[in-house]
Formats: C-alpha cells, structure tokens, sequence
C-alpha cells in the first residue's frame, strides 16, 4: 500500500508531538493505473501508454492530469476543446439552456454571462475541484443542480476518488492537511486521535480507508471506554441538532421501502449483510452529499460538545 497513515509519534494515551501525511510521490502515474485504473477518466487511460512511454510514469498524478488536459485549461472556445478531446465531443454549450427555469441556470447567470460558463465550468471541473468546493463557488444550493448540469450538458464528471487521489498526489496538498491536522489539538489524545481520523477520511484511498475502519473498530474492542466517551459525543452532537434530524427523516420518507427497512434494521442493531451494508453507507453518505450546510452544522455542533467535556472533566 502506497498511502501511509497519519504517523503518531506518541502513545495513546499521551500527548501528541508530531503528525505527518507521507508518500505523496508515490502516488505516480503508474501506481495510479496499476492499483486505481477504475478510478481514472477515459482520457487519461487512452493517453497512459503514450505517457509512460515518454518517462511521466514516476511523475505524481497531479502532474501527469495537468500534462494530459493542459489542452483543456489553455483552450480559448468550447470547440476546441471537443476538437482535441474526444471525451467532450458531445457536450452541450450551457447557453441552449437559457430559457431553463432551474436554481442553477439563475445562480450562473449570476457569475458570468451563458456564452463564457461552458468553457469555464469544464476547466473547474477538471482541475480538478471537489464537488462540495464547486457548489460553493456557482452559488448552488446542492449537489443534485451539479449533477442536472452535467447530464443536460453532457458532461462526465471526474470521481471524487480520483479527485482525492491527485490532492494525496501533491505535497503542498499533503502539508495543508498536515498543517490543518496539528492545529486541531485537544486535551484528550484518544479524543484527538478520532477527530483526526475523521477530518482525513476524504483524503485516503479506499483500500486506506477499509483498513482503518477494522482497526478503528479493534481499538475500541480493546478500549471500551474510549468506545462508550465517543458514543456519548455522538449521541451528545445529535441531541444538539433538531435540525439535521428532521432532514434526515424527510430524506428518508423520500426513499423506497426496501431502504427504509435496511435503515430501521441497522438502527436497531440488527446484522446487515454485505449488499445491505453498502446500501446503508449510500444512505448516509449520499444525504451528507447532498446537504453540506447541515454536514457543516455537525461538524461545529461536535466540536462545541467536545470542548463541554473537556472543561466539565
């Protein structure tokens, strides 16, 4: 595995003194088609072999993206984009949907005139940018007006694994995370390691993050009351946050029935299967998706009751 983990160079139970992200350049062109080729758009497949063969195969990832679509963020009309790029070939010019009443076509329009946004909103997309960042700076309200853009405009959006990939591919990415990550320090170093690994989780891998599920769920088998002082900051957060429950019970009335008995069985402890537990996470991850605003809420709602334990201990 590529992708080191957080490096603590303390014990649990003391307090931390350094905190790094490692490897950013291993995460090479190479690796990146060898053990992540399901993640990488078509254009970077068709143009690896040609790339590799030109010595970028030991290039970081960020760097052979920018090499491959450097066409893309140089280009001065859509049509030559399509001209170079045959992944973009069908897509639409935002301006045949002009007379479209959608919250996204009147938040673009409150940026930059139709006939300069299609040219503009593929060199953001393909910066690349993540999709919660994107939203923010169109003036969106949520994800789903990104996803009604790319598919009336034809657009393929890139993974937010590949995404996370490339940030994890660049050093002065890696040293803001890091940089991010021991300012966040609390009293409490079991505490602070849970905060930690939760602030990252974006930033892993999936093969990363499947592993530090397992050994997150073996420490707290080992610790139990490090598990029972982390569930009571949960249950504490979502006492805290009327708000979020009553979204995430109109979201989950919204659902099919099949669903919402896989939610009541997990909720009431029940042993979900493996398709059952996929489906599980894509309910939660799919509704913080779509609502960054109360993910945000959350976040700060958790932090305040973090620091209620540690002035009340």
């Amino acid at each position: 595995m590529k992708i080191e983990k957080l490096s603590f160079y303390n014990k649990i139970n003391s307090q931390p003194k350094k905190i790094n992200f490692h490897s950013a350049s291993d995460i090479t062109l190479e690796y990146a088609l060898k053990k992540h080729s399901k993640f990488l758009p078509k254009t970077i497949l068709k143009r690896a072999h040609e790339l590799l063969q030109r010595g970028f195969g030991k290039m970081p990832l960020w760097k052979a993206h920018n090499e491959v679509f450097k066409g893309l963020f140089g280009a001065k009309t859509l049509e030559e984009v399509k001209i170079e790029y045959s992944d973009f070939a069908d897509v639409k010019d935002v301006q045949t949907l002009a007379n479209n009443r959608s919250k996204a076509i009147k938040a673009i329009l409150k940026i930059k005139p139709l006939k300069e946004f299609t040219l503009f909103y593929l060199k953001k997309l393909y910066s690349p940018i993540s999709q919660d960042r994107l939203v923010e700076e169109l003036g969106f309200t949520n994800r789903n007006l990104l996803a009604w853009l790319n598919k009336r405009l034809n657009i393929k959006k890139l993974s937010g694994s590949y995404i996370q990939l490339i940030k994890m591919s660049n050093e002065k990415e890696n040293s803001r995370i890091s940089e991010l990550s021991r300012r966040a320090i609390y009293a409490d170093a079991d505490v602070q390691k849970y905060r930690l690994e939760r602030a990252a989780e974006a930033h892993r891998t999936p093969e990363y993050r499947a592993k530090k599920r397992q050994e997150m769920k073996d420490y707290y088998a080992r610790n139990p009351e490090t598990a029972r002082k982390t569930s009571l900051i949960s249950k504490m957060t979502w006492d805290n946050c009327p708000e979020i429950k009553k979204a995430l019970s109109d979201y989950t009335k919204s659902l099919d029935s099949y669903t919402r008995k896989i939610i009541s069985n997990k909720l009431a402890g029940a042993t979900l299967t493996p398709e059952e537990k996929r489906i599980a996470y894509g309910y939660y991850k799919k509704f913080w998706e779509q609502n960054p605003k109360l993910r945000k809420i959350y976040s700060e709602r958790r932090l305040e009751v973090i620091e209620k334990l540690k002035k009340e201990a």
